[in-house]
C-alpha cells in the first residue's frame, strides 16, 4: 500500500497529487480553509483521505477529528496534529495511541520532518507542505508498507525534489525496528 502524507499545508498545495500514485492520503492538519480542504477531498478522489484538524483549522473544528485511528494494510494508524507537549507526549495522545493499538503515528504541527521507531512504534510528521518549516524545507512524505510489516519511509523536498530522509522498518515480533 502506498500512502502520501502531508501537513501544514494553511492553504496551499505545491504538489499535483493528481499525478501521483498512491491509495490513500493522509493530511496531519493545519490545512487551510472549508473550500481548500473541498478541492483536496475532490483531488483524492476515490482514494481514502483520512484528515484531521489542526490549530489554525478554525473553521474546520467541528468537522473534522482531532485525531483518526485507522487500520490500512493490516497496520493500525493513530494520526494527530499535535502530539507533543516539549520533550513528552501529551496524555491525552498516549491514552488514544495505545486504545488504537497504533502501530505508526502521523503528526504535524512541528513543521519538522521525521521518521523515526520509537518503543516500536514508527513514527512519522511529513514536515510543512505549504510554508517553510524549521528546517527551510517545504516537504512531503510517501509511505509503503508490505504485507511482510516492512514499511518504507520517503520525506521528499519540494523545491530540490531530492529525498531527504529515507527510512525503512520491519516488523518483529510485533515491535517495528528500522532496517
Amino acid at each position: 500500500m502506498k500512502i502520501l502524507v502531508v501537513s501544514d499545508t494553511h492553504g496551499e498545495m505545491p504538489i499535483d497529487i493528481k499525478k501521483m500514485d498512491f491509495d490513500a492520503v493522509m493530511h496531519a492538519g493545519d490545512i487551510g480553509d472549508a473550500a481548500f480542504f473541498g478541492a483536496l477531498n475532490a483531488t483524492a478522489g476515490e482514494k481514502n483521505l483520512y484528515a484531521v484538524s489542526g490549530n489554525t483549522d478554525f473553521v474546520l473544528s467541528g468537522y473534522l477529528p482531532e485525531n483518526v485511528s485507522t487500520n490500512m494494510g493490516g497496520l493500525n494508524f493513530f494520526m494527530v496534529h499535535n502530539l507533543t507537549a516539549p520533550h513528552r507526549i501529551l496524555p491525552a495522545n498516549e491514552s488514544a495511541m495505545n486504545a488504537a493499538k497504533a502501530e505508526i503515528v502521523v503528526f504535524g504541527h512541528t513543521h519538522t520532518p521525521l521518521a523515526e521507531e520509537r518503543g516500536g512504534r514508527i513514527f512519522i510528521n511529513p514536515g510543512s507542505l505549504g510554508k517553510a518549516g524549521l528546517t527551510g524545507r517545504r516537504s512531503f512524505a510517501v509511505m509503503e508498507t508490505e504485507p511482510s510489516g516492512t514499511v518504507k519511509i520517503q520525506i521528499y523536498d519540494i523545491d530540490s525534489k531530492e529525498v531527504f530522509i529515507l527510512k525503512k522498518f520491519n516488523k518483529f515480533n510485533g515491535l517495528f525496528r528500522e532496517i
